[in-house]
Order: structure tokens, then C-alpha cells, then sequence
């Protein structure tokens, strides 16, 4: 039994990169003999298994055909026969298809070399993705992966070989991507939009002409450039700040990210492809209530205090502050859209949001209540307290 480190973290290492994630692939070997070995299997599609100090992820070498539509449309062999050089050439991009030999404890071995049958060095030291074999275009999940690395990558100055292009464009004209599942597409979205450069995973799908059938209801062609370098959303720990200084959690983090790419949709169109994919609750509603309160927000001065108390009222601000705060980061880091240019420079003033916010947090509604206020009575009397807050917190 031979172990080897390989794929991203082989990658990453040549790239000066921390490396998240450790896989491993284990030629001459039987499922049989890595269980006997205390390795849990946990692959449903094939042989993976989880070391037993370590949890890394180990898989038999294996080698797969295509016989059906789909990211798991194969069959696989992982018999003992299927050597090293037949694994990695099953990978997507030759960056991916890189490995060295470790013991049974994950260690690189004293001399070990990198072993590099698809010229992978060369084409990270050139920054080129460039796809492994002709096969790639069996696996539609590719696309989106290689967008997803794009996002990731972009800053490195990472482009597309213009054969691989190709076949992304092949790809996407066979119809193929309609086979993906909803979650895994969203998987792969999510994780792209975590990235240092979140829109070059779209700019990658364009190029391919792979928004179809996943993301044409958005409208991203007026935010995708006409330049070669994608448009950047801030960095995620400026994001933070907008927060106070606290680093914003993954989920939020994702909010708004998804709602500054979706700004410029309709929101008809903004439901439709929120039905169609997974998304968590705390997504959807970012996207939902920042675009049906975008005007509001972005002209908020302007408006009488009975509309400012009744949008954040259903913002739910009193209970959830941190929705109108997400929608008020995705504004600022979205590129503005014919629907939310004003006219005024400063109209968009996120600071009175946030003081009519405070506001009516102030309010005390057992203080109402120790006034000789009961049922019905109460709630009239708590807006009326609020509006004085707000107008007390806009000068007015």
C-alpha cells in the first residue's frame, strides 16, 4: 500500500497558500484492508474513507466511465491494479492533478518528489488552468469548479488555456448542466461568493456560456466589466467593519454578498432563482427585503418618519437588527444600478439608518404600559413614542 498527498493541498503548498483541506489517495489497497486498519468509510459513489486519528479523507485509486447524464452519471474501479498516474488523470485541471508520497500518518516522506505526470508545475508557474485530459467535459460540476477557483485564484493572475475555455463552452451547449442538483450548484455559488474576487466565478460562466440554465434570471450583464479583470466586491473583513469591527459570520458574510450580486435583477426575477436553489433563510432574506426596500433606504432622509418607522418595522429591527444592517453592507459594496443612483451624492447615508434604529430601540414599552396604557391601547401609543425618537434622531 502506497499513500499519496494530493490535489489542492499539493497546489497550495507550490502557491505559498494555507491549506485548508488534506486528501489523500491510497494505491494498492482494498476497501477490506483500510477498514482493518480502524479507516471509516463514508464515500456513497466510491471507496472514501475517514482516517482514524486524523478524520483526513483517504480514497482508493481509482479510475471512472462515463455512463450517464450528470455529475454522478460513472462507474468507478478501484481494484488494487489502478496505479497513481491513472488517478490523477481522471482530475480536472492539471494544477489538481499534482501528488507526493507521505506515510501512514500523512507525513511527506524524507526525498519524496512531487509527482507530476501532467505538467501541473509548469502550469501554475505560467498561472494557466488547463484541463487534464479530453474527458473533462464528462463532468459538468467542471464548470462551475473552475469558475470557483477563478474567484479564488484570480488575484494570482490565473487565465483560462483557450482549449479549456472550449470545452467549458462545450459543455454548456450539450445541456449537461441541467443534470447538476440544485444544492450542489448552489455549493459550489456559495462558496465562490466567500472568495477574495466573488465575481470572476460569474465572469467565468459568462466567458463559457454556462449562466444557462442556473443564473439566467439574473441580470449580470450590467455588472459583469467589459474589462478583463472582474469587478471586485470589497473584501469580507471590510465587510466586518461596516458591523463595528466584528467580523461578520459566513452566513452573513454570504447574505450580503448574494444580495449585492443580485441588485440589479428585477425582484420577479430575484424569486424565481431563489426558488430554484437552496439558499439559507438569512440569504433569502437579505436579498428579498433589501430589494424591496433598496429606494427607501437609498433615499432615507427624504422620508416622512411614518415610512422609516413602517420599513423597519418589517425589517423586524427590534428583534433581528442584523438583516437591515446586511442589506445596508450589500448596498455599499454593490456597484451602483439604474435602480438605486439617486441624484444626491450623500442621499445613501447609512449612519441615520442606523441612529433611527437606536432609536426606537429606546423606546420602552413597559414605561407605556406603567402610564396606564392597556391592550389595544398600547400600540398606538408605543408608534407615537417611536416617531418621537426617530424625528429626535433626524432633527426634525
Amino acid at each position: 500500500m502506497q499513500i499519496y498527498l494530493v490535489g489542492g493541498a499539493v497546489r497550495d503548498t507550490l502557491l505559498e497558500r494555507p491549506i485548508k483541506d488534506r486528501d489523500y489517495v491510497v494505491v494498492g489497497a482494498t476497501a477490506e484492508h483500510l477498514t482493518a486498519q480502524g479507516f471509516v468509510p463514508v464515500g456513497k459513489d466510491f471507496p472514501v474513507f475517514l482516517h482514524p486519528h486524523s478524520q483526513a479523507e483517504y480514497a482508493l485509486a481509482r479510475v471512472e466511465r462515463k455512463t450517464g447524464s450528470g455529475y454522478g452519471g460513472f462507474s468507478f474501479c478501484t481494484d488494487t491494479h489502478v496505479t497513481l498516474e491513472e488517478d490523477l488523470s481522471r482530475r480536472d485541471l492539471t494544477i489538481n492533478a499534482m501528488a507526493i508520497e507521505v506515510d501512514e500518518h500523512g507525513n511527506v516522506l524524507p526525498n519524496a518528489a512531487i509527482i507530476d505526470p501532467y505538467h501541473g508545475q509548469a502550469d501554475l508557474a505560467q498561472r494557466v488552468f488547463r484541463h487534464v485530459s479530453p474527458a473533462f467535459v464528462e463532468d459538468p460540476l467542471r464548470v462551475l469548479r473552475v469558475a470557483r477557483f477563478m474567484a479564488r485564484y484570480h488575484s494570482y493572475g490565473f487565465a483560462i488555456a483557450p482549449e479549456t475555455l472550449s470545452l467549458l463552452q462545450a459543455i454548456g451547449h450539450s445541456g449537461e448542466l441541467t443534470a447538476l442538483s440544485a444544492p450542489r450548484v448552489w455549493q459550489e455559488t456559495a462558496r465562490a461568493l466567500l472568495e477574495a474576487s466573488p465575481m470572476a466565478y460569474f465572469d467565468v460562466l459568462n466567458q463559457a456560456q454556462c449562466l444557462t440554465p442556473w443564473f439566467s434570471d439574473l441580470c449580470l450583464a450590467s455588472i459583469l466589466p467589459h474589462a478583463k479583470t472582474p469587478l471586485q466586491l470589497p473584501s469580507l473583513p471590510q465587510l466586518g467593519e461596516e458591523e463595528g469591527g466584528v467580523e461578520l459570520s459566513s452566513e452573513a458574510q454570504l447574505a450580503v454578498m448574494t444580495c449585492a450580486v443580485t441588485l440589479a435583477t428585477p425582484l420577479a426575477d430575484v424569486k424565481r432563482w431563489c426558488a430554484a436553489l437552496p439558499l439559507p433563510n438569512l440569504v433569502q432574506d437579505c436579498i428579498l427585503l433589501t430589494h424591496t426596500h433598496h429606494a427607501a433606504l437609498m433615499r432615507w432622509h427624504t422620508l416622512p418618519s411614518e415610512d422609516i418607522l413602517r420599513v423597519l418595522q418589517q425589517f423586524d429591527v427590534l428583534r433581528r437588527p442584523e438583516r437591515i444592517c446586511l442589506s445596508i453592507s450589500a448596498l455599499q459594496c454593490a456597484k451602483p444600478t439604474p435602480a438605486t443612483k439617486v441624484t444626491e451624492p450623500t442621499a445613501f447615508d447609512p449612519s441615520l439608518i442606523h441612529a433611527c434604529v437606536t432609536a426606537i430601540q429606546q423606546v420602552n414599552v413597559q414605561a407605556i404600559i406603567a402610564q396606564g396604557y392597556q391592550g389595544a391601547a398600547i400600540k398606538p401609543q408605543l408608534q407615537l413614542a417611536q416617531l418621537a425618537q426617530i424625528n429626535a434622531a433626524l432633527g426634525r
